[in-house]
């Protein structure tokens, strides 16, 4: 049967597997002495266990979170408009963190990566970490981080140290920003203060003289918020651009909103009176007072805030089976590429003869 499907291939082909034919036997012992020898280095190869642990982030419009990385989402603003990022999520902030340096190295000390790496310095134990561990944002937001180690424990608490680090780093930024802002308001509410005081004694004075209430203008009532809640957007754009980029979305939305309370302030009654001018001065100045009074004291919950800043879908957990080496892979690759060595070797065996 053999011989009639020879028989019936064209001259060129039926040389060629009659040559096969022919080195059969050879040919057949090669590949199974790759083989033999691959079965032998898969046995001999270490072996890797990894380790996954899945993140649920914080919704994207949680404040402190957005307060946090609108900065950061603000330097992506140029690539995104030249099409190369279509968005960044908390979700991949995140993972930009786990990948860091910063943890990376602190990674590498806790658990003497450079010695079990057999890395001469940091610089290559970074390198080895980072073809170890993989951190991956799914299309639903989740954090998939992975860690491969030879111990299949260590590789579940290295994934599970990622995390615990992860949640530090951002406590402490909070922490940090929340300083920050507790700071810079209590400055502004010292000067407000004083122009407060001003304002009342001003106040005050001219209605002992003229024996009137001023301050019950209902008109003065009416344009001291709307004034009020500009002054306020004025020092909050102050603080956003101390650490965002001239065009970032946050100082964009904070200009948008003095626009449109500028539009109002334009269509409210002028004042005439005095007495009038002089209420409506401090009634701006409590109004402005008491707007910044209650974002000072947010400023001082979240710097004291010590709650956790990620949600653990699944924690990792020592892996039972073994990452690699995938041992029937490197057989079968080995296999066929003694097989294809084979298949040329015959070829050329047979170009041979007619170059002479």
């Amino acid at each position: 049967m053999i011989t009639g499907l020879l028989q019936s291939l064209p001259p060129g082909p039926r040389l060629y597997f009659e040559a096969v034919a022919r080195r059969r036997m050879p040919l057949a012992a090669f590949v199974l002495s790759v083989a033999g020898v691959a079965v032998a280095v898969s046995l001999v190869l270490p072996k890797w266990y990894k380790a996954e642990s899945v993140l649920l982030p914080p919704p994207e419009d949680t404040e402190a979170f957005g307060s946090i990385f609108s900065s950061v989402r603000s330097q992506a603003s140029a690539i995104t408009k030249l099409g190369m990022l279509n968005t960044m999520t908390t979700s991949d902030v995140f993972a930009e963190i786990l990948k860091s340096r910063t943890l990376g190295e602190e990674l590498i000390r806790r658990y003497d990566l450079e010695r079990s790496y057999r890395c001469k310095n940091m610089d290559l134990a970074l390198e080895a970490l980072r073809s170890h561990l993989s951190v991956d944002v799914s299309k639903m937001g989740l954090i998939v981080i992975r860690m491969e180690d030879r111990d299949p424990q260590q590789a579940a608490d290295m994934a599970n140290y990622l995390v615990g680090m992860l949640d530090r780093f951002n406590r402490e930024t909070f922490s940090t920003k929340a300083k920050r802002t507790r700071m810079f308001l209590e400055d502004r509410l010292s000067e407000v203060a004083l122009r407060l005081t001003q304002a009342d004694s001003a106040l005050t004075t001219y209605e002992r003289q003229h024996k009137v209430l001023a301050s019950e203008d209902q008109a003065v009532q009416g344009i001291a918020p709307v004034v009020a809640q500009k002054l306020n957007l004025q020092v909050r754009r102050a603080y956003v651009s101390s650490y965002s980029r001239p065009d970032s979305p946050e100082l964009r939305q904070i200009d948008a909103e003095m626009g449109a309370v500028e539009r109002e302030i334009g269509k409210l009654p002028g004042l005439k009176q005095e007495g009038a001018r002089l209420a409506l001065n401090a009634e701006i100045q409590r109004k402005v007072f008491s707007l910044l009074t209650s974002q000072y004291e947010q400023a001082r919950v979240e710097e004291r805030r010590d709650t956790p800043t990620i949600t653990v879908l699944d924690a990792a957990r020592a892996p039972l089976l073994k990452s690699r080496p995938k041992r029937a892979v490197i057989v079968l690759v080995s296999a066929g590429s003694a097989m294809l060595i084979g298949a040329a070797w015959v070829g050329l065996s047979l170009r041979q003869p007619q170059a002479a």
